[in-house]
């Protein structure tokens, strides 16, 4: 098995799916539904798009009992990283841990239990653009996607599990004002001051204390083509990080005080709940006792100061676990995974599916089209 699943990690590996990048986006996705469409599932896709989705489920229902989801886009790296390499029982190569070393297990665990799928009842998602705003998600449940609880192996530090992560509020702010010369201020409005005055009691307003407390940055701002000559045009990026909605929440109205006092304008790029682990779901504790099971221990949790596709099941009261094996270098030129950990996921997958999602043997399905 560790083998199987080495070899399609590295194949998975190899197609440089980049979110940018359509082409190798739709042609990952192709591989991954020319495979499903030779088993017992029924599949709706959308490849209509720049980045396209695949959902398969093993039942007629867009209701599994637990969905299983994954990315497969990827960030830019050197042309190496798309070659895995195997070094001292650790896997090297861009996506072996963030995050196709997921797809990999989900396709492992429908080879391994075709004969008995039908009996099981599980999603399964495969999407490419979570690593730019993850367009596609809104899309997908709207299709009536309602799973009762969603593993999303896309954070968590060395199998601990994620019990919170920050929400978060990404937006860009845009002042507009007249160009005159520098040298008469009086005949123009400086477009980049009137941000810089916005900005302030936003700066003061908030300021962090540590890692647990909401954070806000202004990471870029854009504005004038000479020195000379005053800006009509400033915009602003900036980010909020919160483990409260409620509180990111109040960012929000705050904000939306300073974009009317000082007229300028307000585009929203991203953002998501806060997300609270509610171990005492009977779903969840299905997980906790294959966990427990599998790793020989107690469950270990961890925070996230991030955000991941947990986002759009939070306000849907849909239990995310968000966990992974050992591994680092997310984003960077040395993303790795302990090979034999690959394996052992796989194995709490498989546990935790077979024993949390088996049905009562149902006749001979005729028709393959979700409802």
């Amino acid at each position: 098995m560790q083998t199987d699943l080495e070899t399609t990690l590295a194949t998975l590996v190899s197609m440089p799916s980049l979110t940018d990048d359509s082409a190798v986006c739709h042609e990952i996705l192709h591989y991954i539904l020319d495979e499903l469409k030779t088993y017992d599932l029924f599949i709706e896709t959308d490849f209509d798009r720049a980045n396209p989705w695949i959902l398969a489920t093993t039942q007629n229902t867009r209701k599994p009992e637990i969905l299983l989801s994954t990315h497969l886009d990827v960030l830019p790296a050197p042309d190496s990283m798309f070659h895995m390499t195997k070094r001292d029982g650790i896997l090297y190569g861009r996506g072996v841990f963030d995050m196709k070393l997921a797809a990999a297990c989900y396709l492992q665990f429908i080879r391994t239990h075709a004969d008995i799928l039908h009996e099981l009842n599980i999603g399964f998602l495969f999407n490419t653009d979570e690593e730019k705003i993850c367009a596609s998600m809104p899309d997908i449940l709207g299709t009536g996607l309602r799973p009762k609880i969603v593993l999303l192996p896309d954070g968590g530090d060395n199998w601990a599990i994620e019990r919170r992560a920050k929400g978060f509020y990404g937006i860009e702010l845009i002042a507009t004002g007249k160009t005159a010369h520098g040298s008469r201020p009086w005949e123009g409005q400086n477009a980049l001051h009137t941000l810089l005055d916005a900005l302030q009691p936003l700066r003061e307003r908030y300021t962090y204390k540590d890692e647990n407390s909401l954070t806000f940055m202004v990471n870029s701002i854009t504005s004038g083509k000479a020195f000379n000559q005053l800006p009509d045009h400033a915009s602003a990026l900036l980010d909020f990080r919160c483990f409260n909605t409620e509180e990111l929440h109040e960012c929000h109205r705050f904000v939306d005080d300073i974009v009317e006092e000082y007229g300028l304008t307000l585009n929203v790029l991203h953002s998501g709940d806060a997300m609270q682990f509610n171990e005492a779901s009977p779903h969840v504790q299905k997980f906790l006792q294959s966990y427990r099971i599998i790793k020989g221990r107690e469950p270990t949790y961890t925070d996230s100061f991030g955000g991941s596709d947990a986002r759009f099941y939070i306000p849907l009261n849909i239990p995310c676990i968000v966990v992974e094996p050992n591994g680092g270098g997310r984003h960077a030129n040395n993303e790795w995974v302990e090979a034999e950990d690959i394996q052992l996921f796989y194995k709490l997958i498989e546990h935790w599916a077979l024993r949390a999602t088996a049905i009562p043997l149902s006749p001979k399905r005729s028709e393959k089209s979700l409802v």
